[in-house]
């Protein structure tokens, strides 16, 4: 089962990888969260991907059939489904639970058994980079104590299984958090290439127009207030510990426009620090129901980023 490759790439992605030094554009398959099982198959949702010219996407383990056991035929399909499409595994989106049983927390074997199965599971599937959510306490996604314990535990594997685990920093969550330095700590301290730091540029939202959100939802505020976005220049010193990035977006106007979102200082940071890695779309706008809305806005917002990246 580990031995499927894709021969022929994407024309786009083909162009992207040609470039030097530039992000390579992908869409996750959570923005089709409303629709893929109701009205779309993953194949609908592969196929959208491949008429936009995009050339890689992140997967959910909620994506997959019979997870966390997907039968040998389930994944054969998925492997011709990336072959007929021409679309590359970029990331999977995983959970390292702590809580699953009643009362107790798990220790830290039990961690470790999960999430070993998850790297097997990655690297069957082709995705040598994980959105590893791990616990967190509050809404700024501050780990549970004992992460560096069991992550530790968990380097020779994710070694093993080609795999790097990457901690999401999201909305209201910012660069600057302590929990993202202690991170970049460990990362340091142990040299380590198998952990690292997934940015999603919903911590940059510095916006909320009311065409878009209307009455804004309660958990979007911390104390009544918005939360303080992360600046663009932020990124900066958090890139070499990431491989992906969330291309949050929540709305693309007629002008191909996001006004939520400073999109053009943050891509021009990451051209000018040569970043390679993958820009993975991720819509959270509204009409998510809607699967022509949702293909029209993830088109809008790759001509945006193509515009911005020079490609």
């Amino acid at each position: 089962m580990q031995g499927h490759s894709i021969s022929e790439k994407a024309p786009a992605l083909q162009a992207q990888e040609g470039a030097a030094k530039k992000p390579r554009l992908g869409v996750s398959i959570y923005s089709y969260s409303n629709t893929l099982g109701n009205c779309m198959t993953l194949e609908d949702c592969f196929e959208d991907l491949h008429d936009m010219g995009c050339g890689s996407f992140e997967l959910l383990t909620s994506h997959i059939e019979n997870y966390p056991n997907p039968s040998t035929k389930w994944i054969d399909k998925y492997w011709g489904l990336c072959e007929k499409y021409n679309v590359q595994p970029a990331e999977l989106g995983q959970w390292c639970e702590t809580h699953l049983y009643r009362g107790r927390m798990m220790t830290d074997d039990e961690i470790v058994a999960n999430m070993v199965r998850d790297f097997k599971l990655a690297n069957t599937l082709g995705f040598k980079n994980l959105r590893t959510k791990l616990t967190s306490v509050n809404i700024f996604c501050d780990p549970e104590p004992g992460w560096d314990r069991y992550l530790e535990k968990l380097l020779p594997y994710a070694e093993k299984y080609d795999v790097r685990m990457q901690s999401e920093c999201h909305i209201p969550t910012t660069l600057n958090r302590q929990h993202i330095s202690d991170f970049i700590d460990f990362i340091e301290t142990r040299q380590t290439k198998h952990f690292g730091i997934n940015v999603d540029f919903g911590t940059f939202q510095n916006a909320w127009p009311d065409d878009i959100f209307g009455s804004i939802p309660k958990e979007f505020l911390w104390k009544d207030k918005m939360p303080v976005p992360s600046l663009p220049e932020d990124i900066i010193r958090v890139l070499p510990y990431c491989q992906t990035c969330h291309a949050k977006f929540n709305y693309m106007d007629e002008d191909f426009s996001e006004r939520t979102i400073p999109y053009e200082p943050v891509l021009q940071i990451l051209l000018e620090q040569g970043w390679e890695g993958d820009l993975i779309s991720e819509y959270e706008g509204p009409n998510k129901t809607d699967p022509a809305f949702v293909g029209d806005q993830l088109r809008r917002q790759h001509v945006m980023m193509r515009r911005i990246l020079g490609y």
